[in-house]
């Protein structure tokens, strides 16, 4: 099936993820056929998985999600990151894995061939979770 990769980081640097688990737990209910999650842990908190049925990893680095993933990887990016980067619209889920970025964003870094962005309206950005609903819930309407 198919895998979300995140990263977890201080609420002080990304209020949203560092808190729990819960928003990307539903996002993956929200798909419907994610069953993998790796987070990547910035913090020193233990993580827990949110859902048993989940594939669940913790590593530290983006290098050790990377050798946990095969296939094909999707990385999720902002619109003004990358000009190659297909927008979510026309996006047809073949992925894998998505990897969504740290809250200071990939700054440039391109870790895969495939890119989707969700465009939006000027250059704030919302934060890893808030896309990845967006996304996953974009996935479950591309199947049903």
């Amino acid at each position: 099936m198919t895998g979300i990769c995140f990263y977890f980081e201080e609420s002080d640097v990304d209020v949203w993820s560092g808190k729990d688990l819960d928003a990307w737990h539903y996002a993956c209910k929200a798909a419907g056929d994610i069953d993998k999650m790796i987070v990547i842990n910035k913090t020193s908190q233990n993580i827990q998985s949110p859902d048993l049925a989940l594939e669940f990893y913790v590593v530290k680095t983006l290098e050790e999600a990377m050798e946990i993933m095969c296939g094909i990887i999707v990385q999720v990016v902002c619109p003004w990151d990358s000009a190659e980067a297909i927008s979510l619209w026309d996006y047809a889920h073949s992925a894998e894995w998505y990897v969504f970025g740290p809250a200071s964003g990939w700054r440039q870094q391109k870790i895969s061939d495939i890119q989707i962005t969700v465009p939006q309206a000027g250059l704030g950005a919302c934060h890893s979770v808030h896309i990845a609903t967006v996304v996953l819930m974009n996935r479950f309407g591309a199947f049903n």
